[in-house]
């Protein structure tokens, strides 16, 4: 060896600088284990905050739905979540519903890491745990659907018989009857038909010959208010091309009238779904008609005059909502309808709501592929800007429904 080679390697040795690089290289060891500690555990506490919500939700749709066994909802809610493949491998999924009514979730999953490989750690097991209770408060709901015919277009008026069916189902729990859940269903049109068997309602002269079923608005004083008919009762326009002049004349103008009556507070879940799956599309829109009558539904001052199924008794426990639900805006015809402007129809309907709310009860607000007006309108007319949803396609106006079921089911979080 040359010389100056081992004089320099004997110069190394000796410098005391030299000692510092085995220590750098020893200490990077133990550096980047606790680098991939900490990164490995910050992802596995991401992912069960991740888990915990994913069993939240899941048993609370569970509980929603209803039903003896929630087991195969849950584990498709948290599947879906969390598709094989990823870096969470699901260990274990388990539902349960006491005998309470609570139902338990828990969740067991393992993280994939990283680092931690190194030192032959290849997962990081992780678990979430969640229970949920119904509330049992007494509920009466009126859904105010529109019927129009632009309902009869891309499948929207099925969009709105499943929608509308999967709230019956989840507010039911899957029972065919309910001790506790009132639901009544007005469909309105340009009008509301309040069934034929309901003459006593009219004014003495309307109350012979033919008619649709559908009433005018009253005077201004009961208009927009919940005042039953002992208070005023209702003009009406005999059925088109029938005899009988009376006040109106041998042949007068008629406003739509939708072809099926509305449906009373009923607690069977069978009369609901029958009575959804006949909802029609035609006519045209008049959303205020149709709000004046869903609040009638459910306001204390008509009970019995529907001839409904006796309500709960204690009514100040029980907790009103109003869904509404249009695809499009008020059409005003000069012909037959008692306001003159699109924009009195609209100021009808903030009324109505107005009072609704100021009565207790809950106005939901759901537009259905409306235009920009029509949802600014009905958001202003939602309890709150959370009460109203906007659905622009049909699948949207599923979850709409769905999220209001939810709610109105009252479920919540307990453990």
């Amino acid at each position: 060896m040359p010389a100056g080679v081992v004089t320099l390697i004997r110069r190394f040795g000796r410098d005391p600088r030299g000692a510092v690089a085995p220590l750098v290289a020893l200490a990077l060891i133990p550096l980047a284990l606790a680098a991939g500690l900490a990164i490995d555990a910050g992802r596995a506490l991401l992912v069960r905050a991740e888990l915990a919500r994913a069993a939240d939700s899941a048993a609370l749709a569970a509980g929603a739905r209803g039903g003896d066994d929630p087991s195969s909802l849950v584990l498709r809610f948290i599947e879906a979540d969390f598709a094989a493949g990823g870096d969470v491998r699901l260990d274990e999924v388990r539902a349960l519903a006491r005998p309470d009514g609570r139902i338990g979730v828990l969740v067991r999953a393992r993280v994939a890491t990283t680092l931690m490989r190194l030192v032959g750690v290849d997962e990081v097991p992780v678990s979430a745990r969640t229970v949920v209770a119904r509330a049992t408060r007494p509920l009466e709901v009126a859904l105010v659907l529109d019927v129009t015919g632009s309902m009869g277009c891309c499948g929207k008026i099925e969009a709105l018989r499943r929608a509308a069916s999967d709230l019956v189902d989840i507010l039911f729990e899957g029972r065919g009857v309910s001790d506790i859940v009132r639901i009544g269903i007005v469909p309105f049109n340009a009008r509301v038909n309040i069934g034929i068997d309901h003459r006593d309602w009219l004014l003495p002269r309307d109350r012979s010959g033919p008619w649709n079923g559908c009433p005018e608005a009253r005077s201004n004083a009961t208009a927009l208010t919940d005042a039953p008919p002992a208070v005023e009762l209702f003009p009406a326009r005999p059925a088109r091309g029938r005899s009988g002049r009376g006040s109106w004349g041998s042949q007068p103008p008629q406003p739509p009238c939708p072809p099926l009556a509305v449906l009373p507070l009923s607690f069977t879940r069978a009369e609901l779904l029958s009575f959804i799956a006949l909802l029609p599309a035609t006519g045209t829109t008049r959303i205020d008609m149709g709000a004046r009558w869903g609040w009638r539904l459910l306001s204390e001052k008509w009970m019995g005059l529907w001839h409904e199924p006796v309500r709960h008794g204690r009514r100040e426990e029980v907790l009103k909502a109003v869904v509404i639900m249009t695809d499009g805006e008020n059409v005003v015809n000069g012909a037959y309808d008692e306001v003159s402007s699109v924009a009195e129809a609209d100021a009808n309907l903030l009324t109505l709501c107005t009072r609704m709310k100021d009565d207790g009860i809950l106005v939901y607000t759901v537009t259905f592929m409306a235009t920009a007006r029509s949802d600014a309108l009905m958001a202003r007319c939602a309890t709150s800007p959370a009460h109203h949803f906007r659905s622009p396609t049909n699948a949207d106006l599923v979850r709409a429904f769905r999220s209001i079921a939810g709610e109105l089911s009252a479920l919540r979080i307990v453990e």
